[in-house]
């Protein structure tokens, strides 16, 4: 398995949310920061990251949202809404 930058997946994700999602966007660059910071192999990084998708995307339901958490996860789109699906 190859393993992932996580600065490169927050900067995915921040191309797809809207700019009006202020909070989010200066969170998710506040993750980015952070992983600046880490080295690649640190683990806390990714924690940080999930934290800041679950306070501002708990219930997905705009095709961006869905999008940003399929960057972070690499699951499909269908694939998450079929796991949201069976959490509800």
């Amino acid at each position: 398995m190859e393993r992932r930058n996580c600065q490169e997946v927050i900067s995915k994700m921040l191309k797809l949310i809207p700019e009006e999602k202020t909070e989010f966007i200066k969170d998710l660059k506040w993750n980015f920061e952070d992983a600046v910071c880490k080295a690649p192999e640190e683990i806390l990084q990714w924690a940080r990251t999930m934290q800041t998708l679950q306070e501002h995307i708990p219930n997905p339901s705009q095709d961006w949202e869905w999008e940003v958490l399929s960057i972070f996860t690499t699951k499909k789109v269908e694939e998450l809404k079929s796991i949201f699906a069976t959490k509800s």
